[in-house]
């Protein structure tokens, strides 16, 4: 099963990663293009088309984002309270911000279609629209130490185009309205995009990238966030179930998955706008990325046999 796994799942997802790197180093492309691409189109159109066919109930939405708000919450005190010792400290924000954050977004909603379908494309969506909302607010005040005001933080957040893609869908489910075939059509084909444009844009972003000096602080952050962030998400799994029976649907599994993903790229955006040893962030998205091919597949393995 486990090969199965890997060969079914983790090796289509890495195939395209390894296409955005060779097509960097001979093309030099337009990073920022593909990014705002994926962030103001093809996101949004997946976000939008997904929540509508996955049909989940606005019950199962909010049981989604209350369990990817606690489990950042868990996170962030583990890291935080980790982080202010010894030489940690001097990078305890962007070291933090990494064990929180994971790549829902290029890699887990891909990952997550493949593994799981429709309903797991979208829960993994609504991993993505929290941690938009963690890192352009509470992300913002750790990396600028405190002095983001709270107005800035919210224009942050509202800009952002994922959250009115989440927003119009869920009003439409509620509303039973049909969304006409000329607007929902155009949709699904920019949704379907997501998966090759998103997964090149990680490859060109992890061609760019490179191991240095870090690697004993890099080494302990990738144990975090893909050994740590997913057991604690597991955890918390086992005792919804038992508080709150069928709460979660089915959907246990997916969030143990997207606690599992690599640091964020948002980690690496953060650091570079407020200089915040963007080398270090760099070297921890290339690092947990190659590793999550193994530990991903263990994880896998683990929740679809359970």
């Amino acid at each position: 099963m486990t090969f199965t796994i890997f060969i079914d799942i983790i090796l289509p997802i890495f195939i395209l990663i390894g296409v955005g790197a060779i097509v960097d180093r001979a093309f030099h492309l337009d990073l920022n293009t593909l990014s705002k691409l994926n962030f103001y189109v093809f996101v949004p159109a997946l976000v939008f088309v997904k929540t509508l066919d996955a049909k989940l109930s606005p019950a199962l939405f909010g049981m989604v984002a209350l369990f990817t708000l606690l489990h950042i919450t868990l996170m962030f005190g583990i890291s935080w309270c980790l982080f202010g010792a010894g030489h940690f400290r001097a990078e305890r924000p962007v070291l933090s911000l990494a064990s929180v954050l994971s790549n829902a977004g290029n890699y887990g909603i891909p990952l997550a279609t493949l593994a799981f379908g429709a309903q797991g494309a979208s829960a993994m969506a609504i991993v993505v629209l929290v941690q938009n909302l963690m890192t352009f607010t509470a992300g913002l005040w750790v990396m600028d130490g405190g002095r983001s005001h709270w107005r800035d933080m919210l224009i942050g957040f509202l800009k952002v185009p994922v959250v009115w893609a989440a927003t119009a869908a869920i009003a439409l489910l509620e509303l039973k309205v049909q969304v006409p075939a000329p607007i929902h059509d155009p949709l699904a084909y920019l949704s379907d995009g997501l998966i090759p444009v998103a997964l090149i844009t990680l490859g060109v972003q992890l061609a760019r990238s490179h191991l240095g000096a870090h690697l004993r602080t890099v080494s302990l952050v990738t144990a975090i966030r893909l050994l740590l962030a997913p057991l604690v998400a597991t955890l918390m799994v086992v005792a919804w179930t038992a508080i709150a029976p069928g709460s979660l649907g089915a959907l246990g599994p997916v969030m143990v998955i997207a606690a599992g993903m690599p640091v964020a790229v948002n980690v690496y955006i953060l650091s570079v706008e407020y200089e915040r040893n963007s080398d270090l962030a760099s070297q921890m998205v290339f690092l947990t990325t190659l590793l999550s091919a193994v530990t991903l597949t263990g994880w896998l393995v683990l929740v679809k046999v359970s």
